[in-house]
């Protein structure tokens, strides 16, 4: 069995599904690991069902005072002084607890996998201290998004800054992962040896449940965070609100027949009974607490139609969970605001449903699904399963061992060599 020490920014119960995940399978692939991560709030998270796998803990982290903002300035200002530049007091709290907790203990290599920045540095030394490979999984990078992360002030600078020591710590990597292929494209500039490997779904439990198919209503399904920012391209339902009133006006459709469910955070149901008032149809908007990953399925198979809302208008190759447990349930998805993005490639390529940059389109496509409905009580969905399965979190913790062992083996013949021209040159000393 060989070992991987995992230093993460996010671990179950806590959002990270993707390395969850793979600390799920990897034993059954002759891997084990330890994590360390940070704590973080799973109050939308509630990913219980990943807990217990391998052992893991969560790293304490130094507080300055109250205001997050503020922290996090002073946090990275100290960080600078104390161990140079973008090495912030997250890294030297994290670096220290791991290195005086995994004494005597023996690992093959290290992996890291952030949505931003932090802890690729703590990683980088820990993997140099202990002579280790070093595997970097990135799940976001600043560059996807230019309204998620701050581009003035001390806090631009700070990400530029952070951009620049990103990818210096790429070159020293063994090997990079990340979830889509401009995601890929931009990073092997910095390390060659960039692999794409997307997010994806537990084919434990997202498939097609067809003891549900015939249903009461017309449902509407989605979940997860809307999160909506104040630009364009924010993942937007406006299209979809417009076509439903719409479809409402011209009395097509009804309440009691037509809903649309979004179980999701707090401040996006703020957003979203707002929105549905200014569209006039809040009587079609259901809106539910956020639920555990391990009740998605049951919620997923109740709806006719699944939706998923892209932000790609000012985003690039953002592909989010969600869409890959949709396909694996064999409902038919819509995807919108963009018909452009890799989520409509995606969806497309599954056959599994249509994308619309237009209300109209989209107004035309349910009058026809909500028709299909009346007469059968059910959608038909045409998706590819064989497609889909390739997307399986199981296969996908394959490509990862691939890549670990990989890793290993180059370290352990780099040594051999090594040790093997030491030895040649003592014998031509002692001649």
């Amino acid at each position: 069995m060989k070992h991987a020490l995992m230093i993460l920014d996010h671990f179950p119960p806590s959002f990270a599904p993707r390395m969850g995940y793979l600390a799920k399978y990897m034993k059954e692939m002759g891997w084990d690991a330890r994590v360390f991560s940070v704590t973080h709030s799973t109050d939308t998270a509630k990913f219980d069902n990943l807990v217990g796998f391998v052992r893991a803990e969560v790293v304490p982290m130094p507080m300055y005072c109250n205001n997050h903002s503020f922290n996090r300035l002073t946090t990275e200002v100290l960080g600078m002084i104390k161990g140079g530049k973008c090495w912030s007091m997250n890294d030297d709290r994290m670096y220290k607890h791991i290195i005086k907790n995994i004494k005597g203990e023996k690992y093959d290599l290290v992996i890291c996998s952030t949505a931003s920045f932090f802890p690729l540095f703590t990683s980088l030394r820990v993997a140099q201290t202990m002579g280790l490979p070093l595997i970097l999984d990135f799940r976001d990078i600043y560059e996807q998004d230019p309204y998620m992360y701050p581009r003035k002030g001390a806090a631009g600078l700070l990400r530029r800054m952070q951009i620049g020591m990103r990818n210096r710590i790429i070159t020293h990597a063994a090997a990079v992962t990340t979830v889509s292929e401009w995601h890929k494209n931009l990073l092997v500039a910095y390390n060659e040896n960039t692999h794409l490997i997307f997010n994806g779904f537990d084919n434990e439990l997202f498939y097609p449940h067809t003891n549900t198919d015939r249903l009461s209503s017309f449902v509407i399904g989605y979940t997860g965070s809307v999160s909506p920012t104040n630009c364009e391209g924010s993942r937007n339902p406006e299209i979809l609100f417009d076509a439903v009133q719409r479809l409402s006006a011209e009395g097509i459709i009804e309440p009691k027949k037509f809903a649309i469910h979004f179980y999701t955070d707090d401040v996006s149901k703020n957003y979203l009974r707002s929105t549905a008032e200014k569209y006039g149809i809040a009587d079609y908007v259901k809106i539910y607490q956020w639920i555990a990953a391990n009740e998605v399925p049951s919620v997923l198979s109740k709806c006719s139609i699944l939706l998923v809302l892209v932000a790609a208008c000012n985003t690039n190759g953002v592909m989010t969970t969600k869409i890959f447990e949709y396909l694996a349930m064999g409902r038919t998805t819509i995807c919108v605001p963009n018909n452009n993005s890799p989520v409509a490639k995606l969806i497309s390529d599954a056959k599994a449903g249509k994308s619309f940059d237009n209300s109209n389109e989209l107004y035309l496509y349910l009058i026809d699904k909500y028709n299909e409905w009346k007469i059968n009580r059910r959608i038909k969905c045409h998706t590819d399963m064989d497609y889909v399965a390739q997307f399986s979190r199981q296969k996908q913790a394959k490509q990862f061992v691939k890549i670990f062992e990989q890793a290993v083996e180059k370290k352990n013949t780099t040594q051999r060599v090594l040790i093997h021209s030491i030895i040649r040159t003592k014998k031509k000393k002692s001649q």
